[in-house]
């Protein structure tokens, strides 16, 4: 499994052969388009956490779903609903291009010649409190896996503790949000205790700032997991050979 990190919380998952991008939201655009017209043709589905542009760009994935007219987007079921819907300028996408994903619910992508199928799997079910007066969407986070390889978690945005979460390979959790503060972000890791622990979310802090909140996850995370920095473009690769 390669993992590579498209600025905030967009990435680019190869997995049993398969190529997924993960949050293509507003922050990611330049990353997005500079992998190229070949590669993204290459694109096996779309995956999105939640509607929140950061995390769904509406004009980068109509770019994208044409270059790979062939590919879904699979989505949190409220995001889900509104991309089948024209709103704010954006058209619609197909429904058929659109599959909603429930928490609790498993998606499989047929396998691959030598290859095993990929499973993908929606856990939580809703965002991050920002602040009582803001309305809760929906957010899932992901698992991915194949075979007996390395599993992936990826929370959107949420700290939930899901039981999937637990002892997970790879996960890659939200270092900064302005809905979380650092106690939030490391009781959440000691809860869940991941192999490998990967910082995104992080364009919403300066360069100068960032590293205070990589540090206090580092520091402070559980014994047994790693919180390894990458920036952004960083690939990071786990299992196999």
């Amino acid at each position: 499994m390669k993992i590579r990190h498209l600025v905030h919380s967009c990435l680019l998952v190869e997995i049993a052969g398969r190529h997924l991008l993960v949050d293509p939201g507003g922050f990611s655009a330049e990353a997005v388009r500079a992998l190229g017209p070949e590669a993204l043709s290459a694109l096996d589905a779309v995956l999105v956490t939640h509607q929140h542009p950061d995390h769904l760009d509406r004009d980068l994935l109509d770019e994208v779903l044409a270059l790979a007219p062939g590919i879904v987007v699979i989505a949190e079921p409220e995001t889900a609903a509104q991309l089948t819907e024209a709103g704010e300028g954006a058209r619609p996408v197909p429904t058929e291009r659109v599959l909603p994903l429930r928490a609790g619910e498993l998606h499989e992508l047929p396998a691959l010649d030598g290859e095993d199928a990929v499973r993908i799997r929606a856990v939580g079910g809703r965002h991050a409190i920002i602040h009582p007066d803001i309305p809760r969407v929906g957010n899932c986070g992901l698992v991915l896996e194949a075979g007996g390889g390395p599993r992936l978690g990826i929370t959107g945005d949420s700290l939930e503790p899901v039981q999937e979460f637990h002892g997970i390979d790879v996960l890659a959790f939200a270092v900064v949000a302005p809905w979380s503060k650092v106690a939030e972000t490391i009781d959440f890791l000691r809860a869940v205790n991941p192999v490998l622990a990967l910082p995104v979310h992080d364009a919403v802090a300066s360069a100068a700032g960032r590293p205070i909140f990589l540090r206090q996850s580092t520091n402070l995370a559980p014994e047994g997991t790693e919180v390894r920095d990458w920036g952004a473009d960083a690939t990071v690769e786990v299992g196999g050979a």
